[in-house]
């Protein structure tokens, strides 16, 4: 791949030799004279240097001995040194450290190694617990330019006072890789330094690279160094839920860390499994890993998430359990972390492993199973169907404890439903995996052992393949040489994806029988390719070729002749259950370039964005295709044939920015990225929009940390308008919502925010609050909100179990904004309402009341002493009794009622302006017939007179 070299900065240009890894079966690759750098890793068999340009065809000719096609003895791989991306304090005690800490368990005394960015040896919270580090990078030194590493290892063993690490007393070893990527040889040099030179016990790895079925040179490091030396290597899973668990985390040895958020629910972003291949459970164990605040590289702290965050609490966890017990080996200690974890009810093992790390738990059980996570594959026509594998569990307590054993999984066996272990003793188990006459897919499964209070679990599972074939791909770029484009294969029939990556432009896949689809994107200099290719695989293997030059050039045109053509590219596909979008931004917009091909049921959508600063006209022009890619992409738009839209947009009582965001639908979903015409515009401002007419068109406002998006409207031919930002900004039942699963309650506390317009809903990322569920008085469950975005609603998702019976429930909702906005600075939100345990999911009927104050200026202002008429919307889902309105002039210090006159579904009042400049705050409280009930404050809710 041409583009990923240069990016990586191996192109002539750039640098005069090639990094090389090679391997020997005796660890000790031959010389060869013309290299450099080199630097011999002898436990991990394998051997890093560097190769000048200059010398290729002699070092070649050195490798290969007389043949031009086989390493020459001595030499039993070659790689290209590639690259690879680096993927507090409430969730410390989300795991159980403080009871650790309690106990006298801190770490101390424990060698853990963090390979990562590097850290800031001035932070306060790291300068007492990094004992030693070293440099891998070609970076000058060891501190941090990412801050990635300074967040990962202060999580591990930070000592500030509110933002302590997991086990602030571990000694720390930090080897820097470099910055946003790093090479394989430095990774490969620091996980030895880690574990021969170091001794650690615990190595943290909050990193990863896509995985392929076979072992690449990392993977094989965590196998062996574990073996060889006992470390145990903490892998983050990866943040790439579409595809398998992330190398090195897909290594056999590795404890692989998936994320939960506060509320121990998976996060959206964490990589699951089954491991590409053989399909085995991954990831291991899971740990919080959304909105965790840790150091930040030049001393403050700062919020971050992802695996990378997840994986430095369980690094702490083993170095606590590795206190507790000094002899133990990183495999005992990965097996007391996965036995003493507990499960999520509404996660699966190929997302959670064996579940939330559970320290309290780990510490206080004496019996542990080895291997903790075992696996059986059964390929397609193999004769043998019956595996049998051993887990041994072994008593590091004083007395004998007697285990009652259940396999949950429907090819699990086990040879005893009873056993004693003794004390400082084993006891083995046999357990039998059994494929006869099972259909063919995956069986992920569990062994759980109790004893009174203690329970012990080990993951085990199957793969029974079905048939299935191998199918290997080559793809040829524009010039006719190989290349390896970006590549997603999927399932139509069930939505399933993976991405498939090239080397040298083949890639070899085992698919089941049926139908597949292959979506690539190919990038060269000379242009960018998408293709859409069907493989069907059959009875036998078969051989696809992907042509880029048989690309046809998309091009966009409009008759404007003061637009300017933006470089970003929407793309959006969809075939059966399947669907994707993507953004592509090309320096080069001429030189994009897509294959024809014909599909019945296939949707395909181009989008491109042209701009006239001048006239402030914006042109969202989309192609959208059925059942084909297109022989002829072109569009040439007609201004007079296009859908015009005015659009107005308000400041909130003074002057900001903001950025409009815009995307046409495919399907009945969303654009998935919105994209944005212009960086920022000034507020108040107007854009004129032109959009291609008939497609349903997806609008939002970003300005600042607050978020206002619609529910898309259909762009038809003519002239419309829009209003954006109008006060009052305040709650919508677009974003609001509260349903109940038996006895299970969610509530979407975050979006108090839409502005005054129907069908919007918004957020405020900065606001914070806290969401309550009380009943006659009595709060059963709270939450603090913080972070709310309309991009993440599990963010301010509200969870909580309520009794059975039926009773009368208050729910509260309640967010402020900083001191830095002028309008609805407050937002709350209380509902009354009745219910009882469902038998599926329901709906609770709240209320949200709309307004639409007339006569306000383009800054949200009304004259100081006028009287402004306030159209008022309800909505919900009963019918009302009444409704009260009060108004403040002094942020809700004192309130007096407003009259109201009601208009069928809509009420109207008049509100008497105060006569100097402030604000008008507005509460409203609304009864229905059937005993629901709303009370809504909104302060700040529209500006009076200028300030």
């Amino acid at each position: 791949d041409v583009t990923q070299l240069l990016q990586w900065g191996y192109g002539d240009a750039t640098r005069t030799d090639i990094p090389l890894i090679l391997q020997s079966p005796e660890g000790r690759a031959a010389p060869l004279r013309a290299a450099g750098n080199v630097r011999r890793l002898a436990d991990v068999g394998m051997t890093t240097l560097r190769l000048p340009k200059t010398s290729t065809a002699q070092t070649w000719r050195e490798l290969t001995g007389q043949g031009a096609r086989r390493l020459a003895a001595g030499t039993a791989k070659l790689w290209l040194d590639g690259h690879r991306s680096f993927s507090l304090d409430r969730s410390v005690e989300q795991i159980g450290a403080p009871q650790a800490w309690k106990q006298g368990f801190t770490g101390k005394g424990v060698k853990v190694a963090v390979l990562d960015s590097g850290y800031d040896p001035d932070h306060p919270d790291l300068k007492s617990a990094v004992q030693q580090s070293r440099n891998f990078s070609e970076e000058p030194d060891i501190r941090d330019n990412l801050g990635h590493g300074t967040h990962v290892t202060s999580i591990v063993a930070g000592a500030g006072e509110k933002y302590k690490g997991v086990a602030p007393d571990a000694e720390i070893a930090v080897g820097k890789l470099g910055s946003r990527e790093y090479t394989d040889s430095a990774l490969l040099a620091a996980m030895e330094w880690a574990a021969v030179e170091v001794k650690a016990k615990v190595i943290n790895m909050s990193l990863g690279a896509p995985d392929t079925p076979e072992l690449d040179p990392v993977e094989q490091a965590v196998n062996v160094l574990s073996e060889r030396t006992g470390a145990l290597f903490v892998v983050a899973a990866g943040n790439d839920p579409a595809n398998p668990v992330k190398s090195p985390g897909s290594a056999d040895a590795a404890l692989t860390v998936g994320a939960v958020d506060r509320q121990g629910r998976m996060a959206h972003f964490s990589s699951a499994g089954p491991r590409d291949g053989d399909h085995a459970i991954k990831p291991d164990i899971t740990a919080p890993g959304v909105g965790i605040v840790a150091a930040q590289a030049g001393g403050t702290h700062v919020e971050m998430s992802g695996t990378s965050m997840a994986t430095p609490h369980v690094t702490g966890a083993a170095a606590i359990l590795a206190q507790r017990h000094p002899d133990w080996t990183g495999p005992q200690l990965k097996a007391a972390l996965i036995g003493s974890a507990a499960p999520a009810a509404d996660a699966t093992p190929y997302q959670q492993g064996a579940g939330l790390v559970d320290l309290v738990r780990a510490l206080a059980q004496p019996v542990t199973a080895e291997p903790a996570n075992l696996h059986a594959l059964f390929p397609f026509g193999a004769a043998k169907q019956v595996a049998t594998r051993t887990i041994t569990y072994t008593n590091s307590g004083d007395t004998p404890v007697t285990l009652d054993l259940i396999a949950e999984g429907d090819l699990l066996d086990l040879s005893a439903d009873r056993v004693e272990v003794p004390a400082h003793g084993q006891a083995p188990v046999m357990l039998t995996i059994d494929a006869r006459g099972k259909a063919t897919g995956d069986y992920p499964g569990t062994v759980t052992a109790r004893s009174g209070e203690q329970v012990t679990r080990t993951l085990a599972g199957a793969y029974v393949e079905p048939e299935s074939h191998d199918v290997t791909i080559t793809a040829v770029g524009k010039s006719g040489t190989p290349i390896d484009p970006r590549a997603t294969i999927y399932n139509p029939d069930t939505g399933a994806e993976r991405d498939l990556f090239f080397d040298q432009g083949r890639a070899d896949i085992r698919l089941p029988k049926g139908q597949w689809n292959l979506l690539t994107d190919t990038s060269e200099l000379e242009g960018s390719t998408i293709a859409h290719t069907v493989i069907t695989v059959g009875d036998t293997d078969q051989q696809v070729t992907l042509d880029a030059r048989l690309g046809k050039q998309i091009r966009f045109a409009i008759d404007d002749p003061d637009a300017a053509q933006d470089n970003g590219f929407d793309f959006q596909m969809a075939f059966g259950k399947w669907a994707a979008s993507w953004v592509s931004f090309k320096k080069y917009p001429d030189r994009l370039f897509v294959v024809p091909a014909r599909q019945s049921g296939l949707k395909f959508m181009i989008r491109n964005i042209w701009v006239n600063k001048t006239a402030s006209y914006v042109y969202d022009l989309a192609q959208r295709h059925i059942d084909e890619l297109p022989d002829e992409p072109v569009y040439a738009a007609k201004r007079r044939e296009l859908a015009k839209v005015t659009a107005t947009y308000r400041a909130s009582g003074a002057a900001a920015q903001a950025t409009p965001i815009t995307g046409a639908r495919l399907g009945d979903a969303a654009d998935e990225f919105l994209q944005a015409p212009l960086q920022e515009m000034d507020l108040p401002g107007t854009l004129t929009h032109y959009r291609t007419p008939g497609l349903v068109w997806d609008s939002a406002l970003l300005a600042g940390t607050a978020t206002i998006v619609d529910e898309g409207r259909t762009a038809r031919r003519g002239s419309a308008q829009e209003l954006w930002n109008a006060a009052v900004t305040g709650p919508s039942l677009a974003g609001v919502a509260a349903r109940r699963t038996g006895d299970k309650l969610v509530l979407n506390a975050g979006a108090l925010f839409a502005d005054g317009v129907a069908g919007r809903a918004g957020t405020d990322s900065a606001a914070t609050g806290s969401v309550t569920v009380a009943r006659d008085g009595q709060v059963l469950a709270r939450a603090d909100l913080a972070d709310c975005g309309i991009d993440d609603p599990g963010a301010c998702e509200f969870r909580a179990n309520l009794p059975a019976e039926a009773a009368t429930y208050t729910l509260s909702a309640s967010l402020r904004r900083p001191s830095s906005s002028t309008l609805s600075t407050a937002v709350d939100a209380v509902w009354t309402v009745r219910s009882a345990r469902t038998e599926g999911e329901r709906p609770l009927p709240l209320m949200a009341m709309r307004y639409a104050p007339a006569g306000l200026d383009k800054f949200n202002r009304a004259a100081a002493g006028s009287l402004t008429r306030l159209p008022m919307r309800l909505e919900r889902s009963s019918p009302v009794k009444s409704v009260r309105l009060e108004m403040s002039a002094d942020d809700g210090a004192t309130w007096r009622p407003v009259p109201t006159v009601r208009a069928g579904s809509e009420w109207t009042a008049n509100v008497l302006n105060p006569r100097t400049p402030g604000h008008v705050s507005l509460r409203v409280r609304v009864e229905g017939t059937s005993g629901a009930r709303l009370t809504q404050t909104v302060i700040r809710a529209y500006a009076v007179g200028s300030e």
